[in-house]
């Protein structure tokens, strides 16, 4: 088998198992799923799951940052197809809010990781980076949205902030407890008012 075989073979079986790995978390969720269960959902061996990650936390990792490029990828293609900022914006909620259904157990992996930051760098810096990478993606829009004279933005940082812990913080209330709110209704809400932050008054 020549080197280029072999890697893509390797990366076949890996993207096989992090897809395997995502529909078990997703019904089972992380602390009730085993590597057997991956194993079995892949149709491979136990050992060939251990061949390919170390542990559950290296296969989550890895499953978390597959789910991260995807999200990334669906975001950038909603994206490219718009010129206003302000459509934009509101695509980036939509994209957000949207994780609920699309990626059911993304975050049941990100709930574990937040709990694990304090324990593990590994986890920490995945999460770091996966909060700026949110934070990135609204500054440029933002900043083009002023540029454009559509948006008054004073603190672009501290307005990017504010829209995640926006929608962030609505989506893990509502993961927690799926009664509190009418998950719809209040996404609408939440887009209103992260508009009414940003909009240039006439």
């Amino acid at each position: 088998m020549n080197e280029r075989h072999k890697s893509d073979t390797i990366n076949t079986r890996r993207l096989q198992l992090t897809r395997a790995a995502y529909k078990v978390v997703g019904q089972k969720g992380y602390y009730d799923f085993t590597i057997r269960d991956i194993a079995k959902e892949a149709g491979l061996s136990t050992g060939l799951v251990h061949y390919y990650f170390k542990d559950k936390e290296d296969l989550l990792l890895t499953l978390l940052k597959e789910m991260n490029f995807n999200l990334k990828f669906y975001l950038t293609k909603a994206l490219t197809v718009l010129s206003d900022p302000r459509e934009k914006l509101l695509a980036f909620c939509d994209q957000a809010f949207d994780l609920l259904d699309k990626e059911k157990a993304y975050f049941h992996v990100l709930i574990y990781f937040w709990a694990q930051i304090n324990h593990n760098n590994r986890i920490r810096k995945a999460n770091i980076k996966l909060f700026q990478s949110y934070r990135d993606e609204i500054t440029l829009i933002l900043k083009e949205g002023t540029a454009k004279g559509l948006f008054t933005v004073a603190d672009v940082k501290l307005t990017s902030v504010i829209i995640v812990s926006l929608i962030q913080g609505m989506i893990i209330q509502y993961v927690i407890d799926n009664e509190a709110f009418d998950y719809r209704e209040y996404t609408g809400k939440i887009k209103e008012q992260i508009l009414s932050m940003v909009i240039k008054d006439k």
